[in-house]
């Protein structure tokens, strides 16, 4: 990784420090009063990249940093002096999966081991920068790769404060849930871009305002704060038990029966459905049923039929030193009903907590 930038990163000192898993929303009112500079946030994460490779994380390269990431982050400052804020993501770094096409000194990898230089952005990092994101770098197919790889990106849960993730083997929900975060993938593209750039691309994030922030950035769709973020957004929603996601750990299975019991306190009705989904998907079955969404717990390794449709993971718990995910999972262009469904889930238990990141890097570093 480039010494040269990462050098100019001043190392994360109180009381900067725990801003950098505050949320974007207390980042933001920090650099809207003058008391923080994307510049100086940059810096922070930077240096805490800095000193994770120093205690161990070395031994999983998973992060390219952006040569330019501070000089980004110094414009999106010149523009905010200038009373130019381009929306919620407006200087906050971002970390992208390494097969996200980027026209700049990263290298985009998309069918590996090749790994080349894009000549132009991807659609997704177009849209990133257009927002006003700090794209600070990328992290390598292994360290996302939870399937393959168990449990090696909790030890990057916290590099930044969002990420961008493409949708390959459930390689989007399945590590947010790892790393105790939140994760959107959109109901998909049938084809992916421009030099095999993935068809999907979904955001990780802290919390569930978090991803739907970054989702729309990604869409350039509009969010709706009293529809989307809604506290009462489980309230009168038919919601299906998909059981056949259970099983493969009691632990977990009652981690998520106490999640089920949340959602009919906040005034959701639950229906247990048959094993399997029959002819038609999930999709039939969700109409057939009459339903809003299915839950059931975010599963590694475990087929995703009709992958294509919006699934979202939330924070459900821990479990042995490891978070738990619930997951919810909609029709096709539902995202804005299942964000509402998970941000009401998600309010009512606030299950979220940051990691202890030199812990979670041995755990991960010790895993096979």
């Amino acid at each position: 990784m480039p010494r040269s930038v990462l050098a100019r990163a001043t190392a994360p000192a109180s009381p900067m420090a725990h801003l950098l898993d505050a949320g974007v929303l207390p980042q933001q009112q920090m650099m809207q009063a003058g008391k923080l500079s994307s510049h100086a946030l940059t810096s922070q994460y930077l240096a805490r990249i800095r000193s994770l490779c120093s205690i161990g994380a070395r031994a999983y390269p998973g992060i390219e940093i952006n040569p330019d990431a501070l000089k980004i982050a110094l414009e999106m400052d010149r523009e905010r002096q200038v009373h130019k804020v381009r929306g919620p993501l407006h200087g906050i770094p971002v970390v992208l999966r390494d097969n996200i096409a980027t026209g700049d000194r990263m290298k985009t990898r998309t069918q590996a081991p090749l790994a080349t230089h894009a000549s132009c952005d991807s659609f997704v990092a177009a849209r990133l920068r257009a927002a006003g994101a700090v794209i600070i770098g990328k992290s390598n197919l292994r360290q996302w790769a939870a399937v393959s790889v168990p449990h090696a990106s909790t030890s990057w849960a916290g590099l930044t404060i969002l990420a961008v993730d493409s949708a390959v083997d459930g390689s989007i929900v399945a590590p947010a849930s790892n790393c105790g975060l939140v994760a959107i993938k959109p109901t998909g593209r049938a084809a992916g871009g421009q030099g095999g750039e993935p068809a999907t691309a979904g955001p990780m994030a802290p919390s569930v305002r978090e991803a739907a922030w970054l989702l729309a950035a990604l869409s350039g769709e509009r969010l709706t704060d009293g529809v989307v973020f809604d506290a009462a957004g489980l309230r009168g929603r038919r919601i299906g038990v998909t059981r056949s996601l259970f099983g493969l750990c009691a632990g977990t299975d009652a981690l998520i029966e106490q999640a089920l019991n949340v959602l009919r306190e906040q005034g959701a009705e639950l229906i247990e459905l048959p094993p399997a989904p029959g002819p038609g998907g999930i999709e039939t079955l969700l109409r057939s049923h009459g339903l809003d969404a299915l839950v059931g717990p975010t599963c590694h390794g475990v087929a995703q039929p009709q992958s294509d449709l919006p699934h979202i993971t939330v924070p459900a718990g821990v479990l042995g030193g490891l978070p738990v995910g619930l997951s919810f999972i909609g029709p096709a262009h539902g995202e804005k009903p299942l964000i509402a469904m998970a941000y009401a889930y998600e309010q009512a238990t606030l299950h979220r907590r940051t990691p202890a990141l030199p812990s979670s890097i041995t755990l991960a570093l010790r895993r096979p």
